[in-house]
């Protein structure tokens, strides 16, 4: 069966080298449309639909692309074609599944394991992240997927702070250092040691001195715009690449005591001018920055970017198995060309496909100035997404960790909905959320007629666990009436006449109806009548000791509401469900409530 490495050796490579764009990538977007498209059409795709479908994917990216796509596509049809219709459903299967025709999907086992496993004495993986801000649910992934394969091989698992210096706009906020380990704690990651590249400079220095004495880097003073436009783009050498070592060396040591300014000389691996791919020409490995570090102050003004400070790292913590998302792929590019120079053994590295969050826009930077300037309240606010705030929601770790784990190490590209989590979450708390009635913009409701025996509602505290008794809502009759609130959203298409239940208390009917309040009379006690009568079921708060109570969505807004008198026994941190409305996390409770949103 032709799948999608036995597809990829066909796809034309010379038609893209000139253009910066991630060609994997393409290959698997032609791929997977070319495979829906045949599917759809009975086994035979159709290039123009194939090509309309890829377009609206990504109009943005991609029509600039279309001179460039149109053979990629014409040349994989054929293979696609080649096959029969079940080939294709296996092999769309195998790629994306989520593409597939919902009738079509079969269940199939995520398998998460590690190659190369011979090659190896003992397991060893690293997580990596920036210190810009706590962990957030896209960053979880690549945290979940190394701890679950460092406990399933016994391996250890390094929490490696790559707090090289940033830049401009990617800034090191210094709470991230506890933070992250926080997150980590939170997700019940068990870290074997930490490291900060922040303490490891004068090892990158030593490294790179060796490379510069080898003639396999050299030190470029070059402006940085000139060099990419007169010598990157026309794939020329510049000046600088032809200077011996001693020259590099010298201008190496100007770079370190200040001769150099800020963007007066970087280092440069020779990688090879001639490369397709502009992105690997001779890219730059250390350059100058002046910005006070918050673990190391101004002690170092040369730092290391990603691929120079991994690609000595992962040989000198002896990581066996890098992890980590294929945006990555010309970073492990560039390492790889590190360790044929000291000609060190290859960790396996090993790429997952970009996760697209669903409905949500994840910035961290963007979040910082939220924070910074108010309106946001911290990183726990349920807008950032941070592990944090998550659970300050009531997100359970097992619901985070199982439903990222579903998605796998698929090098393809996957959409990831907050449902998914939501799903797993509902099962794991469903059980212990004590139940509650809550009416939001509350109408008031007179109901008159109203015997004066009337029993006081006792719903059960949780419907599946009778034994764990009755929650009390109290009423008043005075003069045979009572008053109750009642949710705008349920009864705002009520009319005159209509007969329907307060939940668990008793059957009224509509006497009359404003904007503000309505008024009913006593009809029935028992729900047999009202279900006979097809009446709607109601909940409802009292007015007299009915508790007001805010709360937190996700979006950062308030809904305000009344509930019932018991949810002042709510102990902070627990996780209740409002009747019919959400799960919540309850915060505070005194007189009145503060919960935050879960999900429904």
């Amino acid at each position: 069966m032709l799948t999608l490495k036995g597809l990829i050796p066909y796809i034309n490579r010379v038609i893209l080298s000139s253009l910066e764009v991630d060609q994997l990538e393409l290959d698997e977007l032609v791929l997977k449309h070319c495979l829906i498209n045949a599917i759809k059409y009975k086994g035979k795709a159709d290039s123009k639909s194939t090509l309309g479908a890829i377009i609206q994917s990504d109009p943005k990216a991609i029509k600039p692309l279309i001179a460039e796509i149109r053979p990629m596509i014409d040349i994989t049809i054929k293979q696609v074609n080649a096959m029969n219709l079940d080939q294709q459903k296996e092999s769309l299967l195998e790629i994306d599944p989520q593409s597939l025709p919902s009738q079509e999907k079969k269940k199939k086992e995520v398998k998460i394991e590690l190659p190369n496993l011979d090659r190896f004495k003992n397991v060893a993986l690293r997580l990596a992240p920036y210190p810009s801000g706590p962990l957030h649910i896209g960053n979880s992934r690549m945290v979940v997927l190394n701890d679950y394969l460092a406990k399933k091989y016994n391996g250890n698992l390094y929490l490696v702070f790559d707090d090289t210096i940033g830049s401009k706009t990617k800034i090191i906020d210094p709470s991230a250092y506890d933070s992250i380990p926080e997150g980590l704690t939170l997700l019940d990651v068990k870290v074997h040691k930490t490291y900060y590249k922040s303490d490891r400079l004068q090892l990158f220095y030593d490294y790179c001195v060796k490379i510069l004495e080898k003639g396999r880097a050299y030190v470029c003073d070059c402006d940085g715009s000139l060099w990419r436009t007169k010598y990157k783009v026309k794939q020329i050498e510049c000046p600088c690449r032809i200077l011996s070592k001693e020259d590099n060396l010298a201008r190496w040591e100007k770079m370190l005591d200040g001769t150099y300014p800020e963007q007066g000389a970087v280092v440069r691996l020779k990688t090879g001018m001639d490369t397709p791919d502009p992105a690997i020409r001779d890219p730059v490995m250390l350059r100058i920055s002046e910005r006070e570090h918050p673990r190391v102050g101004s002690k170092y003004r040369v730092w290391p970017l990603l691929e120079f400070s991994w690609g000595i790292d992962d040989h000198e913590l002896r990581i066996s198995h890098i992890i980590r998302g294929k945006d990555l792929r010309k970073e492990g590019v560039l390492e790889e060309k590190i360790w044929d120079i000291f000609n060190w053994k290859k960790p396996s590295i090993n790429l997952y496909g970009r996760m697209k969050l669903k409905d949500l826009q994840l910035s961290k930077s963007k979040a910082a100035q939220k924070i910074r300037s108010g309106e946001y309240e911290g990183w726990t606010d349920p807008r950032t997404w941070t592990l944090q705030s998550l659970e300050r929601r009531g997100i359970q770790a097992e619901a985070i960790k199982k439903s990222l784990l579903a998605i796998g190490m698929n090098p393809v590209d996957v959409t990831f909905s907050p449902d998914q989590i939501y799903s797993v979450n509902r099962k794991l708390i469903d059980s212990q959320a004590d139940r509650y009635f809550l009416t939001i913009n509350p109408v008031v409701c007179t109901i008159k007629n109203t015997p004066t025996d009337v029993p006081s509602a006792t719903p059960c505290i949780h419907p599946e666990f009778p034994e764990r008794g009755t929650r009390l809502i109290d009423i008043s009759v005075k003069h045979n009436e009572i008053q109750v609130n009642l949710p705008y959203d349920d009864i705002k298409s009520v009319k005159k006449g209509t007969l329907f239940r307060l939940k668990d208390l008793m059957n009224v009917t509509v006497t009359s109806k404003t904007k503000k309040e309505i008024t009913a009379v006593y009809h029935s006690l028992d729900v047999k009548t009202a279900r006979d009568g097809k009446a709607s079921m109601i909940q409802w708060t009292p007015i007299q000791t009915g508790v007001p109570t805010a709360i937190l969505t996700t979006n950062g807004t308030y809904l305000n509401g009344i509930a019932e008198p018991d949810l002042l026994k709510a102990q902070p941190g627990s996780i209740i469900q409002f009747e019919r409305f959400a799960f919540c996390r309850v915060e505070a409770v005194n007189t009145s409530a503060k919960l935050i949103w879960t999900h429904q």
